[in-house]
Order: structure tokens, then sequence, then C-alpha cells
């Protein structure tokens, strides 16, 4: 289990987060997960209760506009038969053709009585147009006084009259056009049943203004801003409240083709989402199965989703309410925990710092007051053996140094150093002279009678000397300069003895013995931002600035590195790890190297008060 745990932090990456952040975070997961869980579930599940409402909604509208529809032209056919069977009209109608001109006329003007009477209303706030159209009437085109009857021959050649079944009574035509008012055409054949024989006599139709089913469409409307219309078997709008859409093909359209696509011939309601012009809408349609045409209505998701939008806020309000309030409880929990591990994290970093005089408080009474407890004593036992080594180590070093040093009888070195220099003197050998002079100087100014720490002005002092020292034993080859410096920074400032001769050894026998022709050594002194900098330059061959410092600060070592390494541990025992030996390229010259001292600017030292004007007396 603590495995399968541990990989799915991994996979969360939960290891790169801080505790206080995994305790929020696993908090909020355990809060919000069932939360989630149990909103999404009731989401869905209202979703598809209110998809199926809306749906059965827009069905019922739409079964309902069928049966009305179905009514409508159920009432246009009766009103046909009512017509048809009239004595009159059907005496008319079953007579034999009249052969004279005056029995035409007649017939004429009876048949447009009968249709000019014609009832206009087959359901209230209809008004139907009545058109007959008899068979072998050619005569009738010779007068003009009927705007109601006409020869058979003036639409049989019509494609609507064309596609007019053979053996259908009662046909509804299709969208039409009168007075250059879009109509719906209805057509019923006519027969002489008054007649032995029955025979085909003409065909009867009526036209209803479009606008009179446009009121029904606009009332079954699933929202306001819904659209409904009626298309036929070719596509064109048919039926619809916007006057402007009725005659318009719309088989071109999406929708229209995925409508054809997914046509399975099935009966009731087909729904599917499309994007029109920008929106989102229900497209839903139902065939009407005695005229092939099909009723469309299209309802933006928005409106239908009303109630699901509103359910959807409430459901984010309330997960939003949740994650506030366990935010603040992970927040609070987090704390608690987080806050102690802080508090050690920031005294182990004082710590690690060598600040060992931090005391973690901690009032609470759980497991971190006996980690605190036992981690406070901890740091006070390390705090004293660091204090007993320092020390130690301390008094090591100087012990090493001042035995070094009493191996050598100062008085006795000096005294043979001097009469050397009277036998040159008199055997009129200036150099030697000059030599053993600046070896005197050289000598006295490293011993220093014991002390570490002293001026600047003599540390510079014994690299003059060694400086001239070699300078006699390389002849031309070498040329050394010490820039001028302020007085104050000679006579004031403090430096570590012996720290600037093994940089300048180096140099000689690295740098410039081992290049071609003659070589420089120049040595700067400069304070700034409250930091004493002393630089040696050479134009020698030069070497690697990063590999010097890295030799500097890690645990190889060679011959090369010893001298210089150990200067720059004496200066950090000194004076802290900020300062110390540097290494860079020399930019100034163009060639050679650039090493570069660090000491704090220092005035006073105990070690050197008893004697500092000791060498000013001799």
């Amino acid at each position: 289990m603590k495995k399968w745990f541990d990989t799915l932090s991994r996979t969360l990456f939960l290891y790169n987060f801080s505790i206080r952040s995994r305790l929020i975070l696993y908090f909020l997961f355990l809060v919000l997960l069932p939360t989630t869980i149990i909103s999404i579930t009731v989401y869905n599940k209202s979703t598809d209760i209110i998809t199926r409402n809306v749906n059965t909604s827009i069905e019922n509208n739409l079964n309902l506009m069928q049966d009305n529809l179905a009514q409508r032209f159920a009432a246009a056919d009766n009103s046909m038969i009512a017509l048809y069977l009239n004595t009159e009209f059907a005496d008319l109608i079953s007579s034999n053709r009249p052969t004279d001109s005056t029995g035409i006329i007649n017939e004429l003007a009876a048949l447009n009585k009968l249709l000019e009477n014609f009832p206009g209303s087959g359901t209230p706030g209809s008004s139907f147009v009545p058109m007959l159209y008899m068979l072998n009437r050619p005569e009738y085109t010779q007068y003009n006084f009927s705007r109601r009857v006409f020869n058979l021959d003036l639409i049989s050649l019509k494609p609507w009259y064309l596609s007019i079944p053979p053996r259908s009574d009662f046909t509804v035509v299709g969208l039409s056009s009168l007075d250059s008012k879009f109509t719906l055409k209805f057509a019923k054949r006519l027969f002489g049943i008054r007649h032995a024989q029955l025979p085909y006599v003409g065909l009867l139709t009526i036209d209803i203004p479009v606008t009179e089913f446009g009121n029904l469409l606009e009332h079954y409307k699933p929202t306001a801003g819904s659209r409904i219309y009626i298309a036929d078997q070719t596509g064109t709008i048919a039926i619809s409240p916007d006057a402007g859409l009725v005659g318009q093909n719309i088989s071109t359209q999406d929708y229209y083709s995925h409508m054809r696509s997914t046509d399975d011939n099935r009966a009731g309601l087909h729904s599917f989402r499309q994007v029109m012009q920008g929106e989102n809408m229900l497209v839903s349609y139902i065939k009407m199965p005695d005229t092939g045409w099909t009723i469309l209505s299209f309802s933006p998701v928005s409106e239908l989703n009303g109630e699901l939008a509103s359910f959807q806020r409430v459901m984010y309000i309330a997960i939003g309410i949740c994650m506030l309030i366990s935010l603040m409880m992970a927040l609070l929990l987090s704390e608690n925990i987080s806050a102690p591990i802080r508090k050690f994290i920031q005294s182990m970093s004082h710590a690690e710092s060598g600040n060992f005089n931090i005391t973690i408080r901690y009032r609470r009474k759980d497991e971190f007051s006996y980690l605190f407890n036992r981690y406070n004593k901890l740091l006070q036992q390390i705090k004293a053996l660091i204090d007993k080594l320092y020390v130690t180590e301390l008094r090591k070093k100087e012990a090493e140094l001042k035995t070094l040093q009493a191996q050598i009888n100062p008085h006795f070195l000096y005294n043979t150093l001097d009469s050397i220099n009277w036998i040159a003197i008199n055997h009129n050998i200036p150099e030697i002279s000059h030599m053993v002079t600046a070896l005197s100087d050289f000598f006295r100014y490293s011993l220093s009678k014991g002390r570490n720490i002293i001026p600047l002005r003599d540390e510079l002092r014994q690299v003059d000397s060694y400086l001239q020292i070699q300078q006699f034993r390389f002849q031309d080859k070498l040329e050394y300069e010490l820039e001028e410096t302020d007085p104050r920074l000679l006579e004031e400032c403090l430096v570590v003895k012996l720290s600037l001769q093994p940089l300048v050894e180096n140099a000689i026998i690295h740098g410039i013995q081992k290049r071609r022709g003659k070589g420089k050594v120049r040595i700067r002194v400069e304070c700034p931002h409250e930091i004493l900098s002393v630089s040696v330059f050479d134009d020698g061959v030069g070497a690697d600035p990063e590999r010097l410092n890295q030799l500097l600060t890690g645990k190889q070592q060679d011959n090369l590195s010893y001298g210089i390494r150990n200067v720059h541990t004496r200066i950090q025992q000194f004076f802290g790890e900020a300062y110390g030996i540097r290494y860079y390229a020399n930019t100034e010259d163009g060639c050679g190297l650039l090493a570069m001292i660090r000491f704090p600017v220092v005035t006073t030292w105990d070690e050197v008060m008893e004697d500092v004007d000791d060498d000013r007396s001799r």
C-alpha cells in the first residue's frame, strides 16, 4: 500500500512541494473529490432529466402542431366534398358537354356563381379560394368573365398537376402563389356522380393564404427565441411565421444535409445540435406521414437549458463555498504543522552558518516540543566541541609557527649578515652588499618577532626585499613595480604576515621564468567599499584561473598549490571565509595572471599593539 502511495505521489509531482503545500493539497483533495463526484453525478442526472423533459415538450408541441395542420387539411377536404356533393354543382359537372355557345356560357356562369358563393371558412378564421378546371372545355378560354372556372388544359402540363397521384382523391399540392401572395394549394379530382359511367370531369382546387398558418406555428414555439417552419419534400419552406422565409429552399443548408444523412425513416421526433450564425441551436424535426412534409424547430440551447444553467450556478456556488471552507481549514491545519518545521529549518540555517547560540522556543506540549528540546541540547554540545576544537587548532598553528621561528636565532642571523655586508663593502663589491642587505630586511620582516598580523607597510617592505633578491638572481629578465599607495593605508591597515611573498614567488617561478624575454611583476593596493585589496600582476605565460581557484577551495592538492593554499587558509582563519585569494586573467597587460588578496580593513590587533613601534626604534 505504501509503495502504491509513493508511486501515486511521484506521479502527482508532490515530492517537489513543501510539507505545507502538500498538506493543503491533500486536504483539498479529500474534501473536494467526494464533493465534486457527488455534484457531477447529480448534475449529470439532472441534465438527463431536464433534457428528456425538453425533448418531450418539443415533441408534444410538434405533434400538436401536426394534428392541428391535419385538422386544417381535413377541413379543406370537407369543404371541397361539401361543394362536390352540392346538388346543383353535381348536376352541372355530371351533365353532358353543351353543344352551343349559349349552353357553354350558361354552364360557365352557373359554375362561377357556385364557386363565388363557396363558403369561405372551413374553420374559424380561414378563407378558401376555390378554382375549378373542367375537362374538354376549350370554349372557356373565349370568355374571360370568370375568375374561378377554367379549362383543364390550362394546368395539364403544370408540374404540380402532373405530380398528383392518379388514384388520389384529396391531395395537398403544396406552396403556390395567388395574386402575388403565397398560398397552400389543395386539389380534388372530380367525377360525374350523376352520370352512369362516373367519368373524370375535372379538378377542384382550393388556395389558403399561408399567413393563416403563421399564428399556429408561433403558438407552439418552445421558447421565445425559437423558430419553427414547415418544409415540403423538396426542402422549400411552405409555412413560416416569418413571411420573408416562405418560398426559400433550405436543401443546401448544413442542418438539412445532416437531416438527410441521418434520416432512418423512424417515426417521431429527431434532434441534433448545430451551430447556426455563431449560436448553438437544438434542431428538432418530425415527418408528416400523409404529406411527407417536415416540421422543423430551431431552439437556442441557452434558452432550453435555463433551468440547467440555474442548477449549474447553484452547484458552482456550493463547490466554491466548500472549496473556500476547505482552503481555510487546510491553511489552518498546515500552518499548525508547518510553522514549527519552518522554525526548525530557520534554526538549522543559522547553525549551518556557524551561529550555535540560537535556541528554539516552543510552548506546545507535543512531539515537536520533545524534538526541539533535544535539538537545543545538541546545538549546545556541538558549540562546546567546536570551541574546543578551534582553540586546539589555533594553539597548534601558533606552536608550529613559533617552533619554526625558534629554529633561527635572529641575533646570530642578523650579526652574520651584517659581517658579510661589511666584508662586501671593504672589498668594494656593492652587489653583494645590496643583496645581503635585502636578505637581512627580508628575514627581519619575515620573523616580525613572532607576530601573525603585521602592518601593510612591513608586508610590502618584505616583498620589496624579496623582489630585490630575485632581481639579482634573474638580472635583466625580471622587472617589478610597487604602485603608489595611500600612506594612510600603509600605516593603519593590518594584514596576515607572509601573505604576499608566496604570490610573488609563484608569479616569478611559474609565469616570468617560463616566458621569453623580460617579464614584469606589479603590486597594487586599493581599498574599495571598506575592503583592502592587494593585487599581484604578472605578464608571464599565464595559467587557468578557474583551475587555480578550484585548487584553493577543493580537496585536491599538489606541490604547486600548497603554499598559496596555506596563505588562503591562514587569511580565512584570521578574518573569515569571505576573504582570501582569488585568481583572474590579467586583462590589463594582455597576458599573464592576476592574483588578488582581499582583507577586511583592520586597524587594531592585540598581538600588534605590544611592539607596534619596535621596528621603528631599531
